[in-house]
């Protein structure tokens, strides 16, 4: 035992004198040589990442800052507030056809029979120079409103059918429709009073105005509840319903085009091309601004 205690102090004295210790690990020249070239720090830290990427069954336990929650939870409200407000910047239709009925309310308790003199003016035409004459100073007020009420249900009768026949169900701006609609024939009555005025046909080009007048206020009417079951229904009977539509319009244009064609059938033939230059600029080139409008959107 004395001898074996003597040995292994010489050990250790004579690893003292070499610098290394016995129970160090044995490592290649090499890899000596590169621990002498790089600093203790970054020693360190790779000894560190070594550890880390052998132990497999090693847990991260730093817990979730309050900060990131605070984070995700701003981009979660930052999104739904980007969903609400461009839910918000489109008009639902119940909103529209409510508005429509509002107005339509008001225009029948104070005028009750506007809708069967309406009517009547349509299928007599002397009835409807004599409805034309008491509109203009009495009943002024009631007919706008009801134009209004063609204005936005047409938009809105475009922007539902679109969105049912076209695939993938895309949305019109139907504040650009119903701006479009108005600027259409608010043109249409101003350019109409000055061809009469040009050609000295201010009374027919007046009466054609107020006929087109009531065949719009009519078609406004017509698709109030149109609208309303074409919103609500399912994608099959919503197509139908599009179709049923198309048709009142349809029928709508063609009383038009018929009362139009009475009314100047003492001047048609003598002035073709007045004729010919009307129905180009007020009947086909607003259906194209409608068209071109829509394909910006489709």
């Amino acid at each position: 035992m004395k001898y074996a205690f003597l040995i292994f102090q010489c050990l250790l004295f004579t690893s003292s004198l070499s610098g290394q210790s016995i129970f160090d690990v044995y490592r290649d020249s090499s890899e000596i040589k590169e621990l002498e070239r790089m600093p203790v720090q970054e020693i360190e830290i790779e000894e560190k990442n070594k550890d880390e990427q052998t132990n497999p069954f090693e847990v991260s336990h730093i817990p979730i800052r309050k900060n990131q929650e605070i984070k995700s939870l701003s981009r979660r409200d930052t999104s739904a507030f980007e969903i609400s407000k461009k839910d918000a910047s489109t008009i639902s239709p119940l909103l529209v056809i409510f508005a429509s009925a509002l107005i339509l309310g008001l225009i029948l308790f104070y005028y009750r029979g506007i809708i069967a003199d309406i009517i009547q003016s349509l299928m007599n035409m002397n009835y409807m120079q004599t409805f034309l004459a008491k509109s203009v100073g009495q009943h002024l007020f009631h007919l706008i409103g009801l134009y209004v009420i063609f204005v936005i249900n047409a938009g809105l009768f475009i922007v539902l059918s679109y969105k049912s026949l076209v695939a993938g169900n895309p949305i019109l701006p139907i504040f650009n429709v119903i701006l479009a609609i108005l600027v259409i024939y608010a043109l249409r009555h101003l350019f109409l009073l000055v061809f009469g005025w040009i050609f000295e046909l201010e009374g027919e080009a007046g009466t054609f105005s107020f006929l087109i007048a009531l065949l719009n206020m009519s078609m406004g009417l017509a698709l109030i509840p149109i609208n309303l079951f074409i919103a609500f229904a399912p994608g099959g009977l919503a197509k139908v319903l599009v179709f049923i539509g198309v048709l009142v319009i349809a029928l709508m244009i063609g009383l038009r085009y018929f009362r139009g064609t009475l009314l100047s059938s003492k001047w048609v033939g003598g002035a073709p091309f007045q004729f010919f230059l009307y129905f180009c600029t007020f009947e086909i080139a607003p259906v194209l601004v409608i068209l071109y409008w829509i394909g910006l959107y489709g």
